[in-house]
């Protein structure tokens, strides 16, 4: 199903695609929560050897979000112009990419493990196997993890959210049912977890492409490899992508600062995360809904309407920063103790949002405008923008930490003001270039016109 949203009210079309994409994050949000409660009753090392393993498979996402990011961009300027055509070929090749870059980094799982287990210094042997076990299988289910989420941007590039929504559903649903039998009933440990995730995704994918499949990629039963279109995708999504390997490789060293302080500190930080996400799937879904929403009606050409778009979905997204930084500064405790009991690490973990929560308002606001700008086709500028804020996250987080003797806060604390210059900085940047590619375009169709 193809939805236009180059017509109609504005609000609704992009209430149509943020409900469900803001669904399909509470989803996996409940998975996760669900996850990590079942994580949590093996102990903190159990969820230090999950969280330091989620960072590096993070990465790994963030090396093929340059098709994920490059099909939906794309994807959905080709359905503005109305080139269902073109959309699926585009569509073709970013597959195949996520086919082909996913099968050399499981070779590379499989065959350097220990080494990428040695990197993050856990210095924990029980720790380590675990996060063995837990890679291991992790290697094996992320190829259909990451089919399911390029067939996830394509749809909503297509402005249908609904989809990946129900099979978020069952693939989330089944995980939640098969996490404690493998754990628990098998007695498989962080190893269950894994093995429960394969099944399930492997399930969600078989229904996706059942579904969706021929609709997205067309009837072809043999596709060709296209050079022109692969560079077109790979050109539009190398920038987000290398912003998202940029933030993982620096969540990787940060990582390791934050090991100085132990297992605890591992699982407090883990535990933050996660509750952090509360805040961070909702924006995320508002970001994905401005970009397939800025990027067909950029494609129609109707700049007046991005504007708009853009205007309504800030002003929520602000409202929701500021109440969900006041709930984490005032109430830290209430979520941190339904994951962790361990004293000194309910403590690290409680510093860690109050922190945090300063800066949500914030993240929300560089969140919503950068899924305007990539929707736009202007990739690099915040992929630029969130490298070079980013990355100054590590030598901050050495100077508050060590030099100015904060402990442990002083990591969080370069993680809060990172995340405000990263937003100064894209608003700025938004502001700057939208006069400049509406007047362009419009002088375009006026010359055109003529």
């Amino acid at each position: 199903m193809k939805k236009d949203l180059t017509t109609g009210p504005v609000k609704d079309s992009i209430v149509g695609l943020v409900i469900p994409i803001v669904s399909s994050s509470l989803l996996l949000f409940a998975y996760n929560f669900a996850d990590i409660l079942w994580v949590g009753q093996l102990g903190s090392d159990a969820i230090a050897a999950v969280g330091t393993m989620a960072i590096f498979l993070s990465f790994c996402w963030a090396i093929i979000s340059v098709f994920l990011f490059g099909s939906n961009i794309i994807v959905s300027q080709s359905i503005g112009k109305q080139n269902n055509k073109q959309a699926q070929e585009l569509a073709q090749q970013a597959f195949i990419g996520v086919i082909g870059l996913t099968a050399i980094i499981q070779i590379l799982i499989f065959w350097q493990h220990e080494n990428i287990i040695s990197f993050f210094q856990l210095n924990n042997p029980v720790v380590e196997k675990m996060a063995k076990a837990y890679l291991i299988w992790s290697g094996v289910e992320m190829i259909f993890s990451f089919m399911i989420q390029q067939m996830t941007s394509v749809s909503n590039a297509r402005g249908d959210a609904k989809t990946p929504l129900k099979i978020n559903l069952i693939g989330v649903g089944l995980n939640i049912i098969l996490d404690p039998i493998f754990m628990f009933g098998f007695d498989l440990g962080v190893e269950g977890a894994a093995i429960a995730t394969f099944i399930s995704r492997f399930i969600a994918f078989v229904l996706f492409w059942r579904r969706s499949g021929i609709e997205f990629y067309g009837c072809k039963c043999v596709w060709i490899f296209n050079l022109k279109d692969y560079i077109n995708v790979l050109k539009i999504g190398f920038p987000p992508s290398i912003q998202r390997v940029m933030f993982t490789l620096v969540g990787i060293f940060m990582a390791r600062i934050v090991a100085h302080w132990g297992s605890e500190a591992i699982a407090a930080q883990k535990i933050g995360l996660q509750i952090e996400s509360m805040t961070f799937m909702l924006v995320n879904g508002l970001s994905g809904a401005m970009l397939s929403f800025t990027g067909q009606n950029f494609g129609a050409q109707k700049f007046e309407r991005i504007q708009k778009g853009y205007i309504s979905t800030l002003q929520f997204g602000s409202i929701f920063g500021v109440v969900m930084g006041a709930v984490f500064f005032l109430f830290p405790e209430f979520f941190v103790k339904w994951f962790l009991s361990d004293p000194k690490a309910v403590n690290i973990a409680v510093s860690y949002l109050q922190i945090i929560g300063i800066s949500q308002f914030l993240m929300c606001i560089e969140m919503i405008t950068t899924g305007v700008v990539n929707g736009l086709g202007k990739t690099e500028i915040p992929a630029a923008i969130n490298v070079v804020f980013t990355v100054i996250r590590v030598p901050m987080a050495y100077l508050f930490a060590y030099t100015l003797d904060f402990g442990i806060n002083g990591v969080w604390l370069s993680i809060a003001i990172s995340t405000f210059l990263r937003a100064i900085a894209i608003t700025i940047a938004y502001v700057l270039i939208k006069k400049k590619i509406f007047i362009s375009e419009k002088k375009s169709l006026q010359t055109v016109s003529f």
